[in-house]
Parts: C-alpha cells; structure tokens; sequence
C-alpha cells in the first residue's frame, strides 16, 4: 500500500500503480523520483540524491575520534556531470550523517571553481589524511585530489596537456568547512612527459616499509596515480614528498610498468590490465608470522572480455617491491585477480589505525541503463565497507603446476610436500555486519543433503543470507528475490566444472529492459591435505537492488537486480535438475538497518537538467 500511495499522490492524475507489479509501460509514463524507493538500499553508503561515483578521502580522524567518506557527487542529476565532493561522516562505519545536510547541494563539501581556473570543471577522486601540511596531527584534514580544467578526457582519445593537476583543500574545524591551499595546484606536470592516457586519483599515505627500502633518511608520503602511456601500456606513477612539507612532490618513476591489454596469468582468473589505470592505490598487509605482503590496487580500463561485460574492472596485484638503480621502487607482480568480479569499481581504502586494520570502499553503479533512471532519481552507492588481509591457508595439496601463468594465489611449498596458499582476503567489516543485522529478524534452517531446489522462507528486499555448501554434484547455490508464483528470481551458484560463481539474473526482472546477464568471478576452492576440498561458505547481501556476495573470505562480487514485484522476496537453495549438494545450514537475517537515521527514506531532489551553456554545447559532459 506504500508505494500505491505514493505513485498515486506524486501522479494523481495517472491513477492507482500496481504496489505489486511494474511494468515497462508504467514506468515510462511515471514522473521523475516516483521510484526513488522502490529499490534503494538502506545499509550502505549512500548519498541523498542524484548521481554518485567514486568514494573518495576516507579516513579516520583520531583527534575527533570519527570517520570520514567523500564521494564524487553531481547533486540534482542522474548522470555524469558537473563533479564535486559529497561528505558524510561517522562513529562506528555503521550510521552514517551527511555533512552540512541531505536537502539538495547541503552535503556538498568540495565544489568547481570559475570555469577557467585549475579546478574549473572537476574535483575529480583522491585521497584524505588528518594530518597538517607538515605531517603532524593538530586536527588539520587534508584532502589531495585531481583538480579539472578541460573536458571531455578518457584513455581513448588524445591528451590534452593541462587538463589535470593535483591539489590539496585542508580543514581546521573537522570538515565542516574547507578551502583550497593557496599554492594550488601543488602539481602540474604530467609524469616524466609521458604522452599519458589519464594522471588523476591521488592515493596517499605514509608508507614506513619504503622508507626503509629506499633508504629515506627523514619519513615521506607516497602517492600513486592512475595513469597509461598511450601504445605502451598502463602506469602508476609514483611520488614522494617529506611529511615536513606535503606539498613538494618529487617524481619517483613508474612503480609499475605493464604492457598494455595483457593478463597477469589466465583472463578468467586474473583479470585484464586494459590500456589504462585509474584510482591506483597500494599497500603493505601483514601475515600471521610478520611477514609483509605488498599490494596494489587499481581500476583498469578498456580490457573487455567476454566474460566480464564493462570494460572497467577493479583488479589486485602482489608483488614483491625493489629497489632501482636509480633509487626508486619497482613491484613485480606475483599473483592477482579481481578486487569484484561484479560491476564494483573505483576501489580505495585507508589505515583504519583506531582497529588496526585496512578498510575498502568502493562505488556500486546501477545496471538499468537510462531506463527508469529519472524516474528512479538517483545513481550509484558503495558497497559495504571490506575489510583486507592476508588470507592464508596452509596444508594445501594438488597444486597445479601447469597453469600459464601466476594466479589468484601464490603458494609455498612446506617441508612435507604441502603448500602454503596466500592471496588478498576480503570480507565485510564484522562489526559492520552486526550493525546492520540490529533490529533484524534472524532465522535458520538445517537443510543436509539436497537434490532438488527449495524455498526457505519469506524475506525482504533488504536482508543477509548465507549457507555453507560441500560435496557438489553439479551447479548449486541460493535463490534469492523469488516471487511466489516463481515468475522472478535470482539464482547465486557454484559450478565445479569451470571453477566459476555465477549470478544468473535471466529470471530477476519481468522488466527485460533491464540488465539480466549472468556475471560470472572464478573462485577455486583448495583442496587440503586433512579434509580434501574446502566446503564453500557464501554469504549474500541483498539491500535494494544492491547484491552482493562473498565467498571463503577471498572472493567477492557485486551486481544489480531490479525486481518488478515488491512481493519477489523470498529465498532459498537453488540445485539444478540432476544435481546434487550438502547444505551444512543456511542462515537469514530479513529486515537490514536503516544506516542513515537523520534523512527521510525519500530524500529525493527535484532534478536540474544540464544546458547546453553549463556543458560547453555538451562537450564538457555529455548531460542529461
């Protein structure tokens, strides 16, 4: 009865809409917000309106004891446009409180300036730290980003010399407020006169691991850059300054040099680099004994495949870093595959130092193309914050030797003819995930040896499932956002034959003009010498249209369903005909919090169409 009131009250003249069933003919004729809840998650990150992108500045302030989260934002649209910076900020990475308000531009934190001046048509991505211009905590922010002055740009066209530079905005009073460093922009050269793809999204952080392996007498910050050289192949430049003065930058060289639309090892495993980066970022992860892993993340752009249907994919390499001979660092890859093998992209993370761990964001676009799209009133929302660590698994047997080249993992062999396995673990935050379980209803069934599919329950459109799956004879897996005529559904499953986990949304919509692709990520299980193959333990998030899966703490995937019945909520195990499987347990938690206390469910903003004069006749963007 909620959503027929209000359709009907936003379009009175257009009668009584169906709360059960949309159409494609319903939803063409509705105005503009009139679906702004009808799939939006409520236990994520998410701004109030309009088109979001890439997270951006995530840190945690120690002097205030809070965190922050920037995000590319275009307020009052609901495509690419006029970028600047949305803030928010937090307690716990649980609640969230948007920054100066949720009504229209309020949480707007970093806008454009004068078109014309270095920042004139972008606050494009970076990084944030709270520290002051010489390192030192005060309860100064600092936020480095890639300021904008001539549009369009993308690694498929020409570069034009001057369009990005690098610059810094600072805060005295938490975030409230910000300004531009007078000396902006802080760097304006482009990389060793690279004939570049892109030179944007400044990651930065100190690194005292470099700083040892460079020799560096007093302690630096890092940064890293997406960037390509055009025909050669994708970059991350890499710069250091003193954390006496942050805002002299010196040119290090590439961190990383990779010939371009290549793979690390097999595609299906591995991913492919494309032709250029984006939104770079590194780190170095501890494992059980001590011992330090490096890692780099970026955002590859232009490696399609067949498999992987967008052309930006977040990717993960380790690598063992080096020094040059000419006083640099160079890191050599030794395993790596998708950060989401989903549509996640623009992945970022910072130093949670108040829990001693590192946290990832990363922005979850939708997948309904332009329809429904104003009707709907916004874009985009990140996935739940991941933590990342080593994933260790030791006593691995039947290690393939054959492979073509390095995967997913890396493996040392032990004294007993055994391996070690390591890759990047990801998982969501656990006290994340019992926040937003607070206030849902949990249920649990024991289900055993299964041949055929089965219903468990009734849901909503925002809960957790999670089942741990063995002895597979087949494709098996969940269902999830079924109706109960079986009209829609949305099939999450494990194939053994290709070592593939799949997310069938053939059946997820009667709406066909939305996206209904399976999205396909390689997870091999590891067979172990005590108890042979690992038993598959998935964990499924639905919030909205938001799903998101993670599997044995090493996988991870994100994807869009949009069902057209507010009734397709309920859920199960799925077995295809002939196949069999053991379902240890499956678990649901129906009814995920509300993570932003402070706005309406309906936040939605009037929409502002972009002119011709704002976008340069549509050349700058291309509007909406």
């Amino acid at each position: 009865m909620r959503a027929t009131y209000l359709l009907s009250l936003v379009h009175g003249t257009l009668g009584v809409v169906s709360a059960q069933l949309l159409e494609a003919s319903t939803i063409d004729v509705i105005g503009n917000n009139s679906l702004f809840t009808r799939w939006r998650p409520v236990a994520h990150f998410i701004p109030p309106a309009g088109w979001m992108n890439d997270p951006c500045g995530s840190m945690y302030d120690p002097t205030r004891d809070i965190y922050h989260l920037f995000y590319q934002w275009h307020p009052n649209h609901v495509n690419w446009g006029n970028i600047s910076w949305g803030h928010a900020t937090s307690k716990d990475l649980i609640t969230w409180e948007d920054v100066g308000g949720w009504h229209d531009q309020d949480a707007q934190a970093l806008g454009t300036g004068p078109v014309g001046t270095y920042n004139g048509l972008g606050i494009f991505s970076g990084t944030a730290q709270p520290v002051n211009l010489h390192g030192k905590q005060d309860g100064t922010l600092l936020a480095f980003y890639t300021s904008v002055s001539y549009l369009p740009t993308s690694w498929s066209i020409p570069y034009h010399r001057g369009t990005e530079s690098q610059s810094i905005a600072m805060s005295s009073n938490g975030g409230v407020t910000w300004h531009e460093h007078p000396g902006n922009p802080i760097i304006t050269e482009v990389p060793g006169n690279w004939n570049i793809t892109g030179w944007r999204d400044p990651f930065v952080e100190p690194w005292p691991a470099m700083d040892a392996l460079l020799g560096q007498s007093e302690p630096q910050y890092y940064a890293v850059f997406g960037s390509g050289i055009k025909g050669v192949g994708p970059r991350i430049p890499f710069y250091s300054a003193p954390a006496s003065n942050l805002t002299q930058w010196k040119f290090l060289g590439a961190l990383w040099e990779p010939a371009y639309n290549i793979s690390l090892g097999s595609v299906l495993e591995t991913g492919s680099y494309g032709f250029n980066f984006e939104v770079s970022s590194f780190f170095s992860l501890e494992d059980s004994t001590g011992a330090q892993h490096c890692f780099v993340n970026m955002g590859s752009e232009g490696g399609n495949v067949s498999f992987h249907e967008s052309a930006h994919w977040a990717l993960w390499n380790e690598g063992v870093v080096t020094r040059r001979d000419n006083g640099s660092a160079q890191f050599n890859p030794v395993s790596g595959s998708a950060a989401d093998w989903g549509l996640l992209y623009a992945l970022t993370s910072f130093n949670d130092t108040k829990n001693n761990r590192r946290v990832q964001w990363g922005w979850a676009p939708e997948d309904e193309g332009d329809f429904s799209i104003n009707q709907q009133g916004f874009q985009g929302c990140m996935a739940l914050p991941r933590e990342l660590f080593v994933h260790e698994v030791a006593s691995v047997v039947n290690v393939d030797d054959s492979s073509t080249g390095p995967g997913s993992s890396h493996f040392v062999k032990n004294g007993d003819g055994t391996f070690t396995a390591y890759t990047l673990g990801v998982r969501p935050l656990a006290d994340v995930v019992a926040g937003i379980r607070k206030g849902s209803k949990a249920v649990e069934f024991t289900i055993g040896a299964c041949s055929s599919s089965k219903i468990a329950g009734k849901g909503t459109s925002h809960m957790e499932l999670a089942a741990t799956f063995s002895d597979f004879n087949g494709i098996a897996g969940l269902r999830v956002a079924a109706s109960p005529g079986g009209e829609e559904y949305t099939n999450v499953y494990y194939d053994s034959s290709n070592h593939t986990l799949n997310v069938d949304r053939s059946h997820s919509s009667t709406v066909t003009e939305f996206a209904n692709s399976t999205v396909v990520g390689y997870f091999r299980p590891y067979t172990l010498a005590a108890s042979g193959i690992e038993s598959i333990a998935m964990s499924v998030f639905l919030d909205g249209s938001l799903l998101e899966v993670y599997v044995n703490g090493r996988f991870a995937l994100t994807t869009r369903i949009y069902p057209s019945r507010e009734d397709s909520t309920n859920f199960g195990v799925y077995v295809e005909e002939g196949a069999s499987v053991h379902v240890a347990e499956v678990v649901a938690w129906v009814g995920l919090r509300n993570v932003w206390p402070d706005r309406p469910l309906n936040s939605s903003s009037k929409l502002v169409f972009d002119t011709a004069a704002e976008t340069n006749n549509y050349t700058w963007w291309s509007g909406n």
